[in-house]
């Protein structure tokens, strides 16, 4: 994430706003959050050095951390130093695999000491240990007494950080940020997802003010303090509660919806917030956390008070490996298909509203849970009027590099355009490393009642390796609204609520030339989408009943459309369903699926197993995949990359 200043034309303005997001449990299983459960987490030390600690002040150092965790009054202490307390063998570039990439469980977390970054760039990738400070990550199994459980964790930390060399190819981190890093990675080592609480921190203009305020498990290391929040208290005493403090918290619960009150909003953030200290008192969780498919949210241990209560979409840029929420595997995830926008909740399965003056006060008193909390993502100023008959296709038309000549369009819109590092413009923005961008191709638009609007800016297959930008700017283009500022060749996000009036969105080349796409939606105009939900994987049995079923949920149909079933292996999985209609009244279905009893037994017989991808393709473009894993393993070994978290400096 680059951080952008506004200069040129006009004076310098910035807009700020508090935004919270937040996770939950980072491995979900048959709608439960799997955890260690009464079990400890074992550990054992590496053998080596780590930069310029020796081996005993890591060890200590890792001892006096993990009482960071201990010291919430909320959950229980999970930690356990094994018998013996180290690995038989220093851990190097050379003989990671048979720890990080073994097949079968160790029977303990190992604490893996990379030295000088080695160890990274051969797990990882070469470049690795330039940007990751560490990783963490719980390993389950497919079945047996430990399928529902965590059944051991691994954690590996980069010592190139910390070995007193400061350069562009061995950069340095602060003690203090590297501690936090420790901290950091053995929440997702318990089973904790990241927190995205105040993300407005990596936006253009966050003050460090603002970063300092970032829970633990925020996606990026943006601050210094690393410091255990409200939120992260909260989300380990979820996993691990101690029942005899709890009593002192209340619980709020309930079901995020889309406008039509019933179909349920997968992937984004329910927020509660102290109306009398908002930026640290707040509480989140990600709707569907459990992966049911019914939008469920459960705020937990929240400290009595009066709070507001928000919705808000996942930021784009955390995904994968820094993503928050079930539903955040890709740019393409669930989670930013159709995203909510920002809003409060005003009452019982009302729509929330962008006024902050009009959201309900919700009370909170010790030992209460508030029940049916259900909430309409939809704005109550929002305006229908605008175009929902598709989106209009456009190509970019020079000069539209000044605010005046701005080129005006009208939603829902795709504008195809190309850009280059150096075209003229009348703004520009500068990034925190002191590189220039100008935004030279300038888009207005005009809302004439309060709406709320989503921005892609994606590349072209094919297009070259670039870097661009998008900011959203007042009518002046003198003040920044919102921006997406990602690092690399990666797709740009703004979705914002807006009172009626006029606004720019702009397109600016930070590096390389491309050609592009910017789509720009309304809340009258979003696209119908799908969504499947279903297992991962089926361990097959030689007895006939390798049977599973995937949902499939709709939104935003407003007609009849043709939906189509396909397979990567339609000889491996067998369904009677081909297709099926999907409209706004019915906006969901089961598809029941099979493996031939032969295919399964010759996967048994072999000791193979064939990931199937199965896709739904509709009629009025609404698609979505999902992958399942046959597998004839009673023991699987699983290491899913969305359970490997890493943490890595802000760019």
């Amino acid at each position: 994430m680059k951080k952008l200043y506004l200069f040129l034309v006009l004076a310098f303005f910035i807009i700020s706003s508090l935004s919270a997001y937040a996770g939950g449990p980072l491995v979900v299983k048959n709608g439960m959050a799997i955890t260690y459960g009464s079990r400890p987490l074992l550990y054992r030390f590496d053998l080596g050095t780590l930069g310029m600690l020796s081996n005993v002040e890591a060890r200590e150092l890792f001892e006096d951390l993990f009482s960071d965790w201990k010291a919430v009054p909320t959950a229980l202490d999970t930690f356990k130093r094994d018998t013996p307390d180290s690995l038989e063998f220093d851990v190097t570039a050379s003989n990671f695999d048979s720890i990080l990439n073994s097949n079968s469980l160790l029977g303990y977390t190992p604490v893996v000491f990379d030295t000088d970054g080695s160890v990274l760039n051969a797990f990882l990738g070469n470049g690795a240990a330039n940007s990751v400070l560490g990783l963490s990550g719980p390993i389950t199994v497919s079945s047996g007494p430990l399928a529902n459980q965590i059944a051991e964790s691994q954690a590996v930390f980069n010592g190139k950080f910390i070995d007193g060399i400061n350069t562009s190819t061995n950069p340095e981190s602060t003690t203090d940020s590297f501690r936090g890093t420790i901290i950091h990675e053995f929440g997702h080592g318990r089973g904790l997802d990241h927190s995205q609480i105040n993300v407005e921190a990596i936006k253009p203009g966050s003050s460090q003010q603002l970063r300092d305020t970032v829970p633990l498990m925020f996606p990026v290391a943006v601050n210094d303090l690393f410091i255990i929040r409200r939120d992260d208290a909260s989300a380990i005493s979820s996993l691990y509660p101690n029942q005899s403090t709890i009593s002192g918290f209340g619980t709020i619960e309930g079901k995020l919806f889309r406008q039509d009150g019933t179909t349920p909003v997968l992937g984004a953030n329910v927020i509660a917030r102290n109306i009398s200290d908002p930026t640290l008192e707040a509480v989140s969780c990600v709707s569907d956390f459990l992966i049911e498919g019914n939008g469920f949210y459960k705020l937990f241990t929240i400290p009595p008070g009066q709070y507001t209560i928000e919705i808000e979409p996942v930021d784009l840029s955390f995904t994968g490996g820094s993503g928050v929420g079930p539903y955040t595997a890709s740019k393409t995830d669930r989670s930013f298909q159709n995203p909510v926008t920002k809003g409060f909740y005003t009452g019982p399965n009302k729509p929330i509203t962008s006024d902050k003056t009009q959201a309900l006060i919700v009370n909170i008193t010790a030992g209460q849970t508030i029940k049916d909390v259900n909430i309409i993502a939809s704005q109550t100023t929002s305006s229908s009027s605008t175009s929902s008959s598709g989106s209009v296709e456009i190509n970019e038309v020079e000069p539209n590099n000044s605010v005046g000549e701005s080129q005006i369009i009208t939603l829902p819109i795709t504008i195809s355009g190309n850009i280059a590092k150096g075209d003229p413009g009348e703004l520009g923005l500068n990034s925190d490393d002191g590189e220039m961008i100008i935004i030279s191709d300038l888009f207005q638009f005009t809302l004439t009642q309060s709406d709320s609007i989503n921005a892609l800016l994606t590349f072209p297959d094919g297009s070259s390796d670039s870097d661009l930008d998008l900011i959203l700017f007042s009518s002046t283009g003198a003040e920044i609204i919102d921006a997406s500022s990602q690092t690399g060749k990666t797709d740009e996000l703004i979705s914002s609520p807006l009172q009626a009036g006029t606004y720019i969105l702009g397109v600016g080349a930070f590096s390389g030339s491309a050609p592009y796409k910017l789509s720009v939606t309304n809340s009258g105009s979003t696209p119908p989408s799908i969504a499947l939900l279903g297992p991962s994987s089926i361990v097959l049995s030689d007895l006939g009943m390798n049977n599973f079923k995937i949902i499939v949920d709709a939104s935003n149909f407003k007609s009849k459309a043709n939906c189509k079933v396909k397979k990567s292996n339609g000889q491996l999985v067998k369904n009677e369903v081909k297709s099926f209609l999907l409209d706004s009244v019915r906006t969901s279905k089961n598809i029941k699926f099979k493996v031939p009893l032969a295919k399964a037994i010759d996967f048994i017989n072999n000791q193979t197993e064939e990931t199937v991808t199965i896709s739904v393709i509709c009629s009025n473009g609404a698609s979505d995949e999902i992958d399942v894993l046959l597998t004839p393993k009673t023991q699987a070994r699983v290491k899913n990359q969305k359970a490997r978290h890493i943490l890595r400096i802000r760019q």
